[in-house]
């Protein structure tokens, strides 16, 4: 492989036509956050470009200017359409897809929020609660980030309100669905803390 090509697993979280012969991808993968373009493709026998939420082995060929990489080459590992079927999980989806695009610019060790969106969209795909997902997502991201999530948000909880987040959080997705209906307060309460006492955007 020539030095100025890099191959690399990830998430599409977004697509963006720029022009009339190029699509920006946001990628999110082992490697970290990535930003691409991928030519629009003409030929019927060509390969399906990816779509939004696949799981994606592509190779980067570096610019010969400044700019963005090209992806000469990729690979559809796994296909995710099936959230697209559910509007409440394609929602959620894309509220994570979102977060990560905000936030995953600089992570030092990117595997394990890699793992977290990959385990997020499962979860979603196999009918799991949206807003359990994404608080359970949420939650993990800025713990793997160092933040005080469990000291400062947490102890801020009203004492019937902490209980149940703990309850929800040492849960499995589909062993918490009894409090599905008290999710979504737990969830907005994460993320008002998230974007007042940190710098993550969300």
């Amino acid at each position: 492989m020539s030095c100025t090509e890099l191959e690399i697993r990830g998430t599409v979280l977004n697509q963006e036509e720029t022009g009339e012969n190029f699509v920006r991808l946001h990628l999110f993968g082992e490697a970290g956050l990535r930003l691409c373009l991928l030519r629009k493709i003409r030929k019927l026998s060509a390969v399906s470009p990816p779509d939004l939420f696949d799981e994606v082995e592509i190779t980067l060929q570096a610019p010969k200017n400044h700019g963005l990489p090209f992806i000469k080459e990729h690979q559809v590992i796994e296909k995710r359409m099936s959230l697209a079927f559910d509007r409440e999980c394609f929602d959620a989806a894309g509220s994570l897809a979102r977060f990560y695009i905000q936030n995953g610019e600089h992570l030092l060790e990117p595997l394990y929020f890699f793992q977290i969106l990959q385990n997020a969209l499962r979860c979603l795909i196999d009918k799991g609660h949206p807003s359990t997902v994404l608080l359970k997502s949420l939650y993990l991201f800025a713990r793997e980030e160092g933040l005080p999530v469990k000291e400062s948000w947490f102890a801020g909880l009203s004492p019937q309100t902490a209980l149940l987040a703990q309850n929800v959080l040492k849960l499995t997705v589909k062993e918490s669905k009894l409090y599905s209906e008290q999710v979504p307060q737990i969830l907005e309460s994460l993320r008002q803390w998230l974007s007042a006492e940190t710098e993550l955007v969300c």
